[in-house]
């Protein structure tokens, strides 16, 4: 645990306090959650390495803990995956608990995990991002795929596709969006939402074939995305917006379903691991002081030790 925090002290260079202050924050959720202090060490490391503050790093562990447990993953796992998404989406690292609560909502409501969520943002985040697209609502975009077995990379790369191509349709793209009388943009310029573009697209091409539908989105959005498109459209853009509104009001989940699903004998098995690995630091810490003066003294015998002559 102490090599763990000098590695999070080096990394967010903290100051000796800051150290101080993440120790005992590290400690105390050790001791109170499924976690153990070094494993929330290890995911303040992840969160330093990001470009996290001391403060920042002390706000956004709790809900990473509670995100972690509820995916059954690692605290390094969850925290690299939440903090590439902020990153993506240009976000501050005061949503952190943010996009914790939308991906446990997403990933415990639709056929996802938080790896294939973290894959699928990797690819469309910065894409997004750019084009004014919430999180929500890409969340929600990818929970509906991956209930259609779209997941994943493959998930990511396919609504980049449809996001980059809709926002700057060009040629016979742009001639079927016309003559359909489809709005991608306004007047500013600015992408309208995404939902509103599939709505429109969605009632334009209702009356149509499947055989000239499937031409149409094969054009829009091209051959690689068409199956993600065309599934996004039969979901409905009605189904799609409920659920990111659903997503928006997810604040609190991650805890709620980390409590949930520890409330069994494994969890309880956990919580006591936790627990004792708390007593046992307690305990070493107050022989450490002692330990690294007898390490220096002895450093210090052999030193003198090697310096004598060779008979």
């Amino acid at each position: 645990f102490e090599q763990a925090m000098s590695r999070v002290g080096a990394l967010s260079r903290a100051t000796d306090e800051e150290l101080k202050l993440l120790s005992r924050t590290a400690r105390e959720l050790g001791a109170s959650t499924a976690f153990s202090a070094s494993e929330a060490a290890e995911g303040m490391s992840y969160l330093a390495m990001a470009g996290y503050s001391v403060q920042e790093i002390v706000e956004a562990m709790p809900g990473l803990l509670y995100t972690a447990a509820a995916a059954q993953s690692s605290l390094g796992t969850t925290s690299d995956i939440v903090s590439n998404i902020l990153t993506g989406f240009q976000l501050e690292t005061t949503e952190t608990v943010r996009v914790a609560d939308v991906l446990t909502a997403t990933f415990t409501s639709s056929n996802t995990t938080l790896e294939m969520l973290g894959d699928t943002m990797k690819y469309v985040a910065p894409v997004a991002a750019a084009l004014g697209v919430s999180l929500e609502e890409v969340a929600a975009m990818t929970g509906r795929l991956g209930d259609a077995g779209i997941q994943g990379q493959q998930a990511g790369t396919a609504l980049r596709a449809i996001f980059t191509r809709l926002a700057s349709p060009t040629g016979e793209a742009a001639r079927i969006l016309g003559e359909l009388g489809i709005q991608t943009t306004d007047a500013a310029g600015n992408l309208l939402p995404m939902i509103d573009i599939i709505r429109q697209i969605e009632e334009r091409t209702a009356s149509m074939g499947s055989a000239q539908r499937t031409a149409v989105f094969t054009t829009l959005v091209g051959m690689e995305a068409v199956s993600a498109f065309t599934e996004l459209l039969d979901i409905g853009a009605d189904n799609i917006a409920a659920y990111a509104d659903e997503l928006r009001k997810s604040a609190g989940i991650s805890q709620e379903m980390s409590a949930r699903q520890m409330d069994n004998l494994r969890g309880a098995l956990e919580a006591l691991r936790s627990a004792f690995e708390e007593v046992r630091i307690s305990i070493g810490s107050a022989f450490i002081p002692i330990l690294r003066l007898g390490a220096r003294v002895l450093t210090g015998v052999v030193n003198v030790f090697n310096m004598l002559p060779g008979p």
